[in-house]
Formats: structure tokens, C-alpha cells, sequence
């Protein structure tokens, strides 16, 4: 109950939003179904003026919170790195920054095209060598690389 109190006060509405689960638990739906059951029930029976837990979708969840007249924040930083153990963070894993991702994988293929034509320059012919890498250089620099 102490976590459900806890977690509420970090929403806008009445709606609270508690996922069950992850990638590498709840193997034996029948067993973790059931015991969920036993828990909202518990919940439901004995603190029904203050909660009522209910299985729900992520859709049904937007719905009910769209209805809520309230201020929301606008987040512009990433919410990572996020650590489910000691020395275990999932930097990187998701962004908020998609865009971003997508930008410097098509700067990387040029980068890479680049680099080839570089070097084919550069067996061909050995002025403007300099130019070249300084170029090569500007282009690391601007990709984070260098």
C-alpha cells in the first residue's frame, strides 16, 4: 500500500499507471495472473475509498487521463540512464531524441562513403592530401567521433 501511495503522488490525475513484469520475469502467466488477482481483490475490498485496481491497456489508460483538465509538463531531456541493479544502466536503450539517432546514422553512411573516396584520393594523387583529411577530420568532429 505504502508503494500505491507513494506512486500516486507522482501523477496529475487519479489514474495511476503500475506495469507488471518485464522481459526476464513472469514466465508462468497462470500463476502471476493469479496472484495479481489476489492482490487487486485485497486492495479493492479493503481500501475501496482510496483505490480501485483494475487490468487495464495502455489505450484505456491515455483515454482516462485525456478526460483530466490539467497543466501537463513538457520533458525535453532523456529520462536515461535508468539502472534496475548495481553498475546496470540501459543507457541508450530508448530515446526521446529518435530523430537524432537518425541524423547520425545517415551522417555515419556518409562518413563512411566519404572516407573511401578519401582514400582513393589520396593513392591517386598526393596534393591536397591535407585539405582532404582536414575535411575527414571536420566530419568526425561534427559526428562526435574524433
Amino acid at each position: 500500500m505504502d508503494d500505491l501511495e507513494d506512486r500516486a503522488t507522482h501523477y496529475l490525475t487519479d489514474e495511476v499507471l503500475a506495469l507488471f513484469g518485464d522481459d526476464f520475469r513472469y514466465m508462468n502467466a497462470m500463476q502471476n495472473y493469479r496472484s495479481m488477482d489476489l492482490i487487486f481483490n485485497y486492495v479493492n475490498e479493503n481500501y475501496p475509498e482510496r483505490f480501485n485496481i483494475k487490468y487495464s491497456t495502455p489505450s484505456q489508460y491515455v483515454d482516462a487521463v485525456a478526460k483530466v483538465e490539467a497543466e501537463w509538463p513538457t520533458k525535453y531531456d532523456d529520462m536515461f540512464p535508468y539502472s534496475d541493479g548495481p553498475d546496470a544502466y540501459w543507457t541508450g536503450y530508448f530515446s526521446s531524441r529518435a530523430n537524432d539517432k537518425e541524423y547520425i546514422r545517415k551522417a555515419s553512411t556518409n562518413l563512411h562513403a566519404s572516407t573511401q573516396l578519401y582514400s582513393e584520393k589520396a593513392f591517386s594523387e598526393e596534393d591536397g592530401l591535407s585539405d582532404l583529411l582536414d575535411a575527414k577530420y571536420k566530419m568526425l568532429d561534427e559526428l562526435g567521433i574524433n
